[in-house]
Protein backbone atom coordinates (compact mmCIF):
# COMPACT_ATOMS: atom_id res chain seq x y z
CA UNK A 1 0.00 0.00 0.00
CA UNK A 2 1.47 3.16 -1.13
CA UNK A 3 -0.83 5.42 0.16
CA UNK A 4 -3.38 4.37 2.70
CA UNK A 5 -5.24 7.72 3.37
CA UNK A 6 -6.76 7.99 -0.19
CA UNK A 7 -8.39 4.12 0.41
CA UNK A 8 -9.40 4.23 4.03
CA UNK A 9 -11.38 8.15 2.34
CA UNK A 10 -13.04 5.60 -0.01
CA UNK A 11 -13.82 3.23 2.03
CA UNK A 12 -14.98 5.59 4.54
CA UNK A 13 -17.81 7.07 1.71
CA UNK A 14 -18.58 3.87 0.40
CA UNK A 15 -19.59 2.65 4.21
CA UNK A 16 -21.48 6.39 4.70
CA UNK A 17 -23.15 5.63 1.76
CA UNK A 18 -24.54 2.46 2.26
CA UNK A 19 -25.38 3.59 5.76
CA UNK A 20 -27.39 6.35 4.41
CA UNK A 21 -28.79 4.06 1.82
CA UNK A 22 -30.32 0.98 4.18
CA UNK A 23 -31.78 3.87 7.29
CA UNK A 24 -33.72 5.60 4.10
CA UNK A 25 -34.45 2.53 2.38
CA UNK A 26 -35.68 0.99 5.77
CA UNK A 27 -38.16 3.95 6.79
CA UNK A 28 -40.81 3.32 4.13
CA UNK A 29 -42.10 -0.12 4.83
CA UNK A 30 -45.29 -0.10 3.58
CA UNK A 31 -44.44 1.23 0.70
CA UNK A 32 -44.13 -1.66 -2.32
CA UNK A 33 -41.23 -1.60 -4.32
CA UNK A 34 -41.14 -2.62 -7.69
CA UNK A 35 -37.85 -3.55 -9.75
CA UNK A 36 -36.74 -1.53 -12.20
CA UNK A 37 -36.42 -4.58 -14.46
CA UNK A 38 -35.13 -1.74 -17.34
CA UNK A 39 -32.14 -0.85 -15.38
CA UNK A 40 -31.73 -4.86 -14.44
CA UNK A 41 -31.20 -5.68 -18.65
CA UNK A 42 -28.95 -2.00 -19.06
CA UNK A 43 -26.60 -3.37 -16.21
CA UNK A 44 -26.65 -6.77 -17.77
CA UNK A 45 -25.66 -5.42 -21.22
CA UNK A 46 -23.04 -3.21 -19.71
CA UNK A 47 -21.55 -6.42 -17.49
CA UNK A 48 -21.42 -8.67 -20.55
CA UNK A 49 -18.95 -7.04 -22.32
CA UNK A 50 -16.56 -6.05 -19.89
CA UNK A 51 -16.83 -9.49 -18.22
CA UNK A 52 -15.66 -10.96 -21.90
CA UNK A 53 -13.01 -8.64 -22.26
CA UNK A 54 -11.52 -8.60 -18.98
CA UNK A 55 -12.01 -12.15 -18.94
CA UNK A 56 -13.48 -11.74 -15.53
CA UNK A 57 -16.56 -14.90 -15.09
CA UNK A 58 -18.11 -13.13 -12.48
CA UNK A 59 -18.88 -10.11 -14.57
CA UNK A 60 -20.28 -11.63 -17.73
CA UNK A 61 -22.25 -14.48 -15.48
CA UNK A 62 -23.72 -11.96 -13.64
CA UNK A 63 -24.39 -9.63 -16.84
CA UNK A 64 -26.13 -12.85 -18.12
CA UNK A 65 -28.03 -13.20 -15.65
CA UNK A 66 -29.62 -9.34 -15.40
CA UNK A 67 -30.01 -9.31 -19.33
CA UNK A 68 -31.82 -12.17 -19.25
CA UNK A 69 -34.02 -11.00 -15.76
CA UNK A 70 -34.67 -7.81 -17.60
CA UNK A 71 -35.59 -9.45 -21.10
CA UNK A 72 -37.65 -11.73 -19.11
CA UNK A 73 -39.67 -9.04 -17.48
CA UNK A 74 -39.90 -6.68 -20.15
CA UNK A 75 -43.61 -6.59 -20.30
CA UNK A 76 -43.01 -4.95 -16.90
CA UNK A 77 -40.71 -2.15 -17.50
CA UNK A 78 -43.08 0.07 -17.77
CA UNK A 79 -42.32 4.34 -18.54
CA UNK A 80 -39.50 6.08 -16.55
CA UNK A 81 -40.43 8.45 -13.90
CA UNK A 82 -39.47 12.48 -14.81
CA UNK A 83 -37.58 14.36 -12.69
CA UNK A 84 -40.26 16.22 -12.05
CA UNK A 85 -42.90 13.55 -10.57
CA UNK A 86 -40.11 12.29 -7.93
CA UNK A 87 -40.41 13.41 -4.32
CA UNK A 88 -37.62 16.05 -2.84
CA UNK A 89 -37.16 13.20 -0.53
CA UNK A 90 -36.18 10.53 -3.85
CA UNK A 91 -34.82 13.59 -5.65
CA UNK A 92 -32.20 14.48 -2.72
CA UNK A 93 -31.33 10.47 -2.16
CA UNK A 94 -30.29 10.57 -5.98
CA UNK A 95 -28.73 13.94 -5.86
CA UNK A 96 -26.56 12.29 -2.60
CA UNK A 97 -26.02 9.07 -4.05
CA UNK A 98 -24.93 10.47 -7.75
CA UNK A 99 -22.58 12.85 -5.82
CA UNK A 100 -20.88 9.94 -3.52
CA UNK A 101 -20.05 8.02 -6.84
CA UNK A 102 -18.96 10.79 -8.39
CA UNK A 103 -16.26 11.56 -5.54
CA UNK A 104 -15.11 7.81 -5.68
CA UNK A 105 -14.81 8.09 -9.46
CA UNK A 106 -12.86 11.66 -9.33
CA UNK A 107 -10.57 9.80 -6.32
CA UNK A 108 -10.42 6.59 -8.03
CA UNK A 109 -8.81 8.53 -11.34
CA UNK A 110 -6.47 10.42 -8.91
CA UNK A 111 -5.08 8.14 -7.21
CA UNK A 112 -4.56 6.18 -10.33
CA UNK A 113 -2.70 9.01 -12.01
CA UNK A 114 -0.91 9.95 -8.23
CA UNK A 115 0.31 5.96 -8.48
CA UNK A 116 1.05 5.51 -11.71
CA UNK A 117 2.97 8.85 -12.21
CA UNK A 118 5.35 7.89 -9.06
Amino acid sequence: MENPVIIILIVAIVVTLVIFMVRSAGQNKDEKRVPNYRALFIIGVTWLPIGIATDNPGFWVMGLVFMIIGLKNKNKWGQETKWADLSPRVRRLKIIVLGGLTIILMATILYFLLTRSA
